[in-house]
């Protein structure tokens, strides 16, 4: 499917962006890379939130990001709800992931010596690949994915595993890697998630187990104070301790059961603002959720009470019922949510679950670090230099998970 440009007059200045969006909107099987399976991929062009103007195109968007005015970009990339078959997210997401890096930039060439490290070769494995203990094997999501990308996909996080042996637990990095590798190549998608990894200014990636239960709490939190209305509905509909469990799956709700449009306009502003666009859109289908389902007479309403809330939200999240820019605008026209009150509840939360673990003498947490200690751009500058001139079993000599490490040059 071929999705044109809007009609403009004949200014020069206007002809230039006709053409530059030209180019970005391809037929879909040319839109992907070849490890994309294109088959179930849906696309339905949207235009701004305002009809009159042009999708913006990546050039206007990276002189923003290039000049530091992050607040322009942001607005932007809320608004412009470019195609699936727009190519622009091949510049855009990657361009997003690098204003987020710190330190010294990793050297040319660096993952494909950190790959012929770990299994000896570029070429990619015909068997599977093991994956590092921090990744949650119930949710390995691939979403449209061949064979061949899960195998790539599974590369990656296996090289960032060894490269970051402070991640101890981490769920989400692995669909966020897949959804990546939809529009960009393997190695741009690792030098991406290295530097979300790394990122220090914004949270992007929970490498804890500590951390992980510290984002749910506080999805719970804020949902409660700021769409009191939908919390409180969805509460009524569970039992028991489920009514605080539930958001215990919050970020399912966005990685595995949002339609593949709706979240990859989420990832275009997550890239760019972090992990609290994620905040946004759980309390968003939460309150989505209310306003379809509180009549008593709705679908959603017969829904909960044929097959239970749990149930009823997963289907309403798969099937959201409104565009992805309705949705968006639901996101983040949550008021009063800045990121320094999410940060507060955040630490707040992350303080009590802390002194909690101690004073129950909790082993549940015990392997989980601070933020303070996450790993940073300079570990995969010191991985750099000990690979030109150890081993793979000299390194893992000299690391955490020597065992997992090993086992991957065995495969």
């Amino acid at each position: 499917m071929l999705v044109t440009a809007s009609p403009m007059d004949n200014s020069p200045n206007t002809l230039s962006v006709v053409e530059e969006e030209a180019t970005n909107v391809t037929d879909i099987d040319d839109a992907f890379p070849p490890h994309v399976d294109t088959s179930n991929i849906v696309i339905q062009p949207e235009s701004p939130t305002s009809k009159k103007q042009a999708l913006k195109t990546f050039a206007e968007v990276n002189t923003l990001l290039q000049a530091g005015r992050k607040r322009e970009a942001k607005l932007i990339i809320r608004e412009n709800a470019w195609p699936l078959n727009n190519g622009i997210r091949a510049q855009l997401w990657p361009a997003l992931c690098d204003q987020h890096a710190h330190g010294k930039n990793m050297l040319d060439g660096f993952y494909w010596d950190m790959v012929n490290q770990v299994f000896g070769t570029t070429e990619l494995p015909e068997k599977s690949i093991m994956l590092p203990p921090f990744v949650d094997s119930t949710h390995c999501l691939s979403y449209n994915l061949t064979r061949k990308g899960r195998n790539v996909a599974d590369r990656i996080v296996s090289v960032l595993g060894y490269a970051c042996p402070d991640i101890t637990y981490s769920p989400s990095l692995y669909p966020l890697t897949a959804l990546l590798l939809h529009f960009v190549p393997e190695e741009e998608c690792y030098h991406c998630m290295a530097t979300l990894v790394a990122a220090k200014e914004k949270m992007f990636i929970t490498q804890t187990k500590l951390l992980y239960e510290v984002t749910w709490k506080t999805v719970e939190q804020i949902t409660k104070k700021h769409v009191k209305s939908a919390a409180v509905h969805l509460a009524r509909h569970c039992s028991g301790s489920r009514a605080e469990r539930i958001y215990m799956d919050w970020i399912w709700w966005i990685l595995q059961l949002l339609p593949f449009q709706h979240l990859v306009r989420v990832m275009d502003c997550f890239l760019h603002e972090g992990i609290k666009v994620f905040y946004r859109v759980a309390m968003a289908i939460v309150l989505l959720f209310y306003k379809h389902s509180s009549p008593q007479n709705s679908e959603w309403m017969n829904e909960i009470s044929k097959n239970g809330i749990d149930a009823a939200l997963s289907k309403f999240c798969r099937q959201m019922p409104v565009t992805p820019a309705k949705f968006l605008r639901t996101a983040f026209g949550i008021r009063g949510l800045s990121s320094a009150y999410i940060s507060r509840v955040f630490l707040r939360t992350e303080m009590s679950l802390k002194s909690k673990s101690v004073l129950t003498g909790s082993r549940s947490l015990a392997r989980s670090r601070s933020t303070d200690n996450l790993p940073t751009s300079q570990s995969q500058v010191n991985i750099q230099m000990m690979s030109h001139t150890l081993t793979i079993r000299e390194v893992c000599e000299k690391r955490p998970y020597a065992d997992y490490r090993v086992s991957l040059t065995h495969g």
